[in-house]
């Protein structure tokens, strides 16, 4: 069963510099290791209250694309739920595997709009409680494409068991995910709360970071 929206990652440029702009929003690093089979520095950040996954890649590739690019669910049986998501139709990118970091094991697929989505299994616990000192107070959303939306809201609210809070929105565990039917790539944005909302603003590798009042 799929139980948590775990994370948002992608592949980041310049680690320093993407690290030194999540601390302005008073994220904390809670995980960081070294793949060396991929050469792979892997950071997750808490957020306020959610978890971001910065890939930094030590060989440069021209080609590569940059910035954040899938989201991550936890579940308690990755080979059943990835065989029945599998058997509903949706894209398949990689089945499941040891995970390169060695914490469990993953695999992923493709959302109905080619959002890349990832199933981890695994026992590590990478959340800490709220972090609510700095500025930003909570991860209220993150906004995905979903040009389809109707295609969209089966994928989440019916095959992922995500609730549905809003015409747009659906949350499984402490964080959500918003439906854009216009939206300029896979992750559109991330929406924070803060006490003091300022204007909207991007990281280094170019995603946008929408700020919300705090309810």
């Amino acid at each position: 069963m799929i139980y948590e929206l775990n994370h948002v990652g992608g592949r980041v440029r310049d680690l320093d510099a993407s690290l030194s702009f999540y601390d302005g929003l008073g994220a904390e690093v809670v995980d960081r290791l070294f793949m060396t089979s991929s050469r792979v520095h892997r950071v997750h950040l808490q957020v306020a209250t959610g978890l971001v996954e910065l890939l930094h890649h030590e060989a440069s590739d021209p080609q590569a694309a940059y910035g954040l690019n899938h989201v991550g669910f936890m579940t308690d049986d990755l080979d059943g739920d990835y065989a029945r998501l599998m058997a509903l139709g949706y894209g398949e990118i990689s089945s499941p595997r040891v995970a390169g970091s060695g914490q469990g094991r993953l695999a992923f697929l493709s959302d109905p709009n080619g959002v890349r989505v990832e199933l981890l299994q695994r026992s590590e616990e990478l959340r800490v409680p709220p972090i609510t000192a700095g500025p930003v107070h909570g991860l209220s959303y993150v906004a995905l494409a979903a040009p389809d939306v109707d295609a969209a809201i089966e994928f989440y609210g019916t095959h992922l068991g995500m609730e549905r809070v809003a015409d747009d929105t659906f949350r499984i565990g402490a964080d959500a995910v918003k439906l854009v039917p216009q939206a300029a790539s896979s992750i559109d944005h991330l929406g924070l709360t803060a006490a003091e909302p300022g204007a909207d603003a991007q990281d280094p590798d170019g995603n946008r970071v929408v700020f919300l009042p705090a309810a």
